[in-house]
């Protein structure tokens, strides 16, 4: 329970671009025995999680993740820098909600600012017009909704992903907000966070944009997904704790594969 609470308040920043860059709670990562940097672009390695079962179920629905066993306690996985999500759109991918609050003033007015400022767009430049938007780069909130976040421009990586979300909606693209883990290799070290990113689908498939970490210099970022933000009404709260318990606690073991 400490984990999930750390996880849903946001304890720790770190330092990846040259402002600070908000992720979730730190996690415990140790590499294998024989493993020296750098990291190749697949990687194996072991999960420590309280729901293994479930969280196996979940990585189901992704590409470039495979998970070679499950035991009482974790998970042993391989996998590539970015999965793919292999589901297809549904409504409320589409849809204003109470998270993702595309109808109000606030959001429709920052939509209608990309559109101005960007006549020929990517998916990514979504990721690096929220990235450039949001100049206040702090954990305090814990969890804002669109609206709030276009208003303030501030926020974690939850407020990245939940502006990109909107965003991503209000220019037409099916959207999702997701909760997991992402391992960061740098130079000569390699760590791994709590993280939120979005997934937008265009051109047939889906895209991870991450705005909290776009432009990071590292070397690697390994995106392991545990849920999606199910629940967008009022009761989001309860919809990131569930997520929070799927997450990994500790990753050892780490290595190129």
């Amino acid at each position: 329970m400490k984990y999930i609470a750390a996880v849903l308040i946001c304890l720790v920043s770190t330092m990846l671009k040259a402002q600070s860059t908000p992720l979730l709670a730190e996690q415990t990562i140790v590499l294998h025995a024989e493993q020296r940097l750098p990291l190749g672009d697949q990687i194996g390695f072991d999960v420590v999680t309280s729901k293994p079962t479930l969280l196996a179920d979940k990585l189901e629905g992704w590409s470039n993740i495979k998970v070679t066993q499950v035991e009482e306690n974790g998970l042993s996985i391989i996998m590539t820098a970015k999965s793919k999500f292999l589901g297809k759109p549904i409504s409320q991918y589409s849809a204003s909600s109470f998270v993702i609050d595309i109808d109000e003033l606030e959001t429709q007015s920052f939509i209608a600012s990309f559109v101005e400022d960007n006549k020929d767009w990517e998916p990514n430049d979504l990721a690096a017009y929220v990235s450039g938007y949001i100049k206040d780069t702090t954990y305090i909130h814990g969890f804002h909704i669109a609206s709030v976040v276009a208003k303030q421009a501030s926020g974690d990586c939850t407020e990245f992903a939940v502006l990109v979300t909107a965003l991503a909606r209000g220019l037409g693209l099916p959207a999702r907000l997701i909760m997991g883990t992402v391992i960061i290799e740098q130079e000569n070290n390699v760590s791994s966070y709590g993280h939120a990113w979005a997934e937008v689908y265009s051109d047939d498939k889906w895209h991870l944009l991450d705005a909290a970490l776009y432009g990071s210099e590292a070397k690697h970022h390994f995106y392991l997904p545990a849920s999606e933000l199910q629940n967008e009404g009022p009761g989001y709260v309860m919809s990131i704790a569930r997520g929070a318990a799927l997450m990994s606690e500790e990753i050892t073991n780490l290595k190129s594969h």
